[in-house]
Formats: C-alpha cells, sequence, structure tokens
C-alpha cells in the first residue's frame, strides 16, 4: 500500500467489497449530509424567477425536452466527476483534476472559469432573494434608488441582498460542519414543499392549460428554444459535483465508491422537479400569460387556493432554495479559491485554513464582497448571470470529461474504488453533449440580440483581463509551489494501490 498520509492522514485503511474504505474520525460528514450538499446546490430560484423566460421560446413541453436532454449529458458528467474524485479526493474539484492531469496552466483557466461561474450563481441568488421577498410581503418593497441594466434597483433589494451575504459568509465562516448541517435542514424541508405544490398544481388546474405544448416565439422554431433550455441546463442542474469540496471531511461510512450515487440521486431529483413543477405551473394558469410575469410560478398557482395561500407556499419555497443554493455554492467556491492559493495562483493567505473551522477568513469575505455586487446591479443581470454561468460550467465539463479519459489511457481504472458505468462511452457522450451546451451558450446571447454587443461577453473580457493579471503577479508563488508538489510526489494514483 503506498503513502496516503497527505490526503488520509486522520484515517486508517480497509477493503471492503473491492472498494476502498477509509476509516475515519466520527464526527464527519455522512451520506445524509453529501447528498444535502449535493442536492442543496442545484434547485435554487431560477423555477421562480426565470420560468416564463423559459416557456417563452417553447412552450412546456418544450422545456422539458431541453431539460432531459441536458440532464442526461449531466447524468453523463456525475460519472466522470465521481471517477475523478476517486482518483484525486482533495478539495478543489475540478482545479485539482486538471492540475493533476494537465498541468498549471490549465488548472488556472479551470480554477478561473469556476470562480467565475461559481461568484455569478451566489450574486445571481443574492439578487433574487430581494425580489422574492418583495413578491411575498409587498410592504417591504422600498423606493427606486436608481436604474441598473433597464432595471429599478431598491433600497430594501441593497439591505436584503448584503443581509443575507453576511449571514451566509457567517455559516461558511464556522466551518463546513455548520454550512452542511443547514443544507441539510433546508434542503428535506424544501422537498416536503415541493412535493406539496406540485400535487397541488396537478390537482386543482386543468391539462387544456398546457395547450399549445410545443411553441416558437418571434419566429424562432420552438426547438431553438429548446436548445437555450439544453445549454442553460449546466447551470441550473450544477451542483452535483460540490460534493467534491467536501471530500476530505467524509465520514467513516462513505466510500468513494458511495459519492456516486448520491450525485445521481441530486440530480435526478432536481431534473424531476424541474420538469414537474413547470408542468404543474402550466396546467394551473394557461402557460402564454405566465411569460411576462416576473415571479411566473408564484403567480401561476395564485388563484388555486383562497388567500394566495399557495402562492404564499411557492415563495416560501423559493426563499429556501435561495438559501440552499447560495449557502452551498459559497462554501464551493471558497474552496475553489482555497486550493489555488495552495498552487500559488493567488495570495497565500487565501488558502491558509482555521485549524478548528477549516474555513479561510479571507476568502470567505473575498466571496462576501463579490455576491454583494448582486444586489447592486440589480435584477436586470439575472438573464446574463445565467447565460456567463452556462458558458463557463459547460466548458468546465468538457474539461472534466478530457481529463477523465485522459486519466483513464494513462493509469486504467483497475485500482480505483469507482469507474464510470458505460466506460469510455459515456464519457464520450459527456464530452460531446458538454461541448454542444457550451458552444450555444456562448452564441445564443449574440443569437437573440444581434444588434449589440451582449454582457456576457463582456463579463467574460473582463475577468479574462483579470486572470492575465493574476497570472502575472503570481508567477514566483505558482513556481515556489510546483517544486514544493514535485518534492512531496505527484502520482496520481498513489492513493489506490
Amino acid at each position: 500500500m503506498a503513502r496516503r498520509a497527505s490526503a488520509e492522514a486522520d484515517g486508517s485503511l480497509a477493503k471492503a467489497g473491492g472498494s476502498l474504505v477509509i476509516q475515519r474520525a466520527p464526527g464527519r460528514i455522512g451520506p445524509i449530509r453529501f447528498f444535502a450538499l449535493s442536492f442543496g446546490c442545484i434547485v435554487g430560484s431560477g423555477w421562480v424567477v426565470v420560468l416564463g423566460d423559459w416557456l417563452r421560446p417553447c412552450g412546456p413541453a418544450g422545456v422539458v425536452i431541453g431539460m432531459c436532454a441536458g440532464g442526461s449529458v449531466m447524468l453523463a458528467n456525475s460519472g466522470a466527476y465521481a471517477e475523478l474524485i476517486a482518483r484525486y479526493p482533495q478539495i478543489g474539484g475540478e482545479f485539482v483534476f486538471a492540475q493533476r492531469i494537465f498541468g498549471l496552466r490549465v488548472a488556472f483557466l479551470v480554477g478561473w472559469l469556476s470562480t467565475l461561474s461559481l461568484l455569478a450563481v451566489v450574486a445571481f441568488e443574492a439578487t433574487a432573494l430581494p425580489m422574492i421577498l418583495e413578491a411575498l410581503i409587498p410592504a417591504v418593497r422600498g423606493p427606486i434608488l436608481y436604474h441598473s441594466l433597464g432595471s429599478p434597483v431598491t433600497a430594501d433589494a441593497i439591505v436584503t441582498g448584503w443581509a443575507g451575504t453576511l449571514l451566509v459568509a457567517f455559516m461558511n465562516y464556522r466551518g463546513i460542519r455548520a454550512a452542511a448541517t443547514m443544507q441539510t435542514v433546508l434542503s428535506f424541508v424544501f422537498l416536503g414543499l415541493a412535493v406539496l405544490i406540485v400535487a397541488l398544481g396537478f390537482a386543482l388546474g386543468s391539462p387544456a392549460n398546457l395547450h399549445p405544448l410545443l411553441s416558437g416565439h418571434g419566429g424562432r422554431p420552438w426547438w431553438v428554444g429548446s436548445l437555450w433550455i439544453f445549454a442553460t441546463v449546466p447551470l441550473f442542474l450544477n451542483g452535483f459535483q460540490s460534493v467534491a469540496q467536501a471530500i476530505e471531511e467524509r465520514g467513516n461510512t462513505v466510500t468513494l465508491a458511495r459519492v456516486a450515487p448520491l450525485m445521481v440521486y441530486a440530480l435526478l431529483i432536481g431534473m424531476g422537479f424541474y420538469c414537474l413543477v413547470t408542468l404543474a405551473a402550466s396546467a394551473a394558469q394557461p402557460w402564454r400569460s405566465l411569460v411576462d410575469r416576473p415571479m411566473a410560478t408564484a403567480a401561476a398557482f395564485d388563484a388555486l387556493l383562497p388567500h394566495h395561500l399557495l402562492s404564499v407556499l411557492v415563495l416560501a419555497a423559493a426563499a429556501l432554495s435561495v438559501a440552499r443554493v447560495w449557502n452551498g455554492v459559497t462554501l464551493w467556491v471558497t474552496r475553489v479559491l482555497m486550493a489555488q492559493a495552495r498552487a500559488g495562483l493567488l495570495p497565500a493567505r487565501m488558502g491558509i485554513a482555521h485549524p478548528r473551522s477549516g474555513s479561510s477568513t479571507v476568502t470567505v469575505m473575498s466571496v462576501a464582497a463579490c455576491t454583494a455586487l448582486g444586489p447592486l446591479l440589480g435584477k436586470g443581470v439575472l438573464i446574463p448571470l445565467v447565460d456567463t454561468a452556462s458558458v463557463c460550467l459547460a466548458g468546465i465539463l468538457v474539461v472534466a470529461a478530457v481529463a477523465a479519459l485522459r486519466a483513464r489511457a494513462k493509469y486504467g481504472t483497475a485500482d480505483l474504488p469507482y469507474a464510470t458505468p458505460g466506460g469510455t462511452g459515456t464519457l464520450l457522450y459527456s464530452l460531446i453533449g458538454s461541448a454542444g451546451m457550451a458552444i450555444f451558450a456562448f452564441l445564443d446571447p449574440v443569437l437573440r440580440r444581434p444588434d449589440r454587443l451582449p454582457p456576457e461577453w463582456m463579463m467574460l473580457g473582463i475577468w479574462a483581463c483579470a486572470g492575465l493579471v493574476f497570472w502575472r503577479l503570481y508567477a514566483s508563488a505558482r513556481v515556489k509551489a510546483s517544486s514544493h508538489s514535485r518534492a512531496e510526489g505527484n502520482d496520481p494514483c498513489a492513493l489506490h494501490r
């Protein structure tokens, strides 16, 4: 058995059914919390905030087709991730995979794109939360301070967004166990509410409201709208891979082979929820009446029960969704930043973990500062954030699929505790599907608005320039970190021989 001290210093080893089992100290993260971390990052506020945008270009059946097509690619990607996690059970996820297999240049690109996509997600949730609260409690709406990207920005939106930012930062400062516990409670409460909402929507609605099932918009055929849904699935089903950020804290009941089913369950439940809530909302009200509503899902259920009870329930579930995803993705992005700092790509202080909580104070505060920009930009930034995050996430999925294929070709899978079902064929499907998602997500903003430069492209350009600055600033730190890594040894299969 080769050395395992660097990754498994606090555990002992055993073999069970051909899978490697890490015997760990009690009090670590078990399977339920791992599932909650994975599912908790998937279903956010999009099912309430952008349902009208989903329905407009393709109709309810078009949304389901696009979601299922994209979901099949994400399921294939979960196999690639599980196999890579089994090879490299370290925090950092895609960044660590790319660093081990392709080297630091590709790792920096992956880490930088991953950081942008995750910051876009938390900024989305920080912007969506005030919208949900305004719909739930209209009296909280404050005065309009200014307009941004064609939408008003109110005082309550900034205050609420910033208050949520501070709360999430505090939870993540306390460490991963506190964040995971919060995810577990919020996830299971949300699942109970989701089942109730969908069941009432179908029971009290009418199938006639679903027609036409497929419909284009603005002269474009419905399948173009389904392609847009397909291209944004990396954002809306993103989160299953967040388990990689807690893999070092897994308990002794969570083997590396058990991580894969937890991700698959989270993906299937998330995909099923999106499809069912789309159909239930479209059955509750004629779906064409929902496309211009800011909170289309709540509007759909509003008249089904007296006193707006069901729409209030929808908004309460949406608020829980925001809290879950916001908390989980903040945990995720802080771990990605810590991994980059330890590799010499960011300030070294961002990689220093607190001895008790395991979190980095500097990193948590940096993420909070970036998150606070979302409420300042207002709800006009929501769709650009969706598109920007989708481009980045789909590109990262491409790299993950290539990394899994390359690692298979170089090292094989005989000694791994988990291998992707379907093998190379599944990984090739994930590669081709993810590449299609990335290409369409990048081109769609300019196809929809050919008369102006898309803000998504501007975000990507500004972020790329900032990345070049960091790459040059930390050149000497990269050399030092690389030398240290070589001195410790960098055998990617050492943990499993």
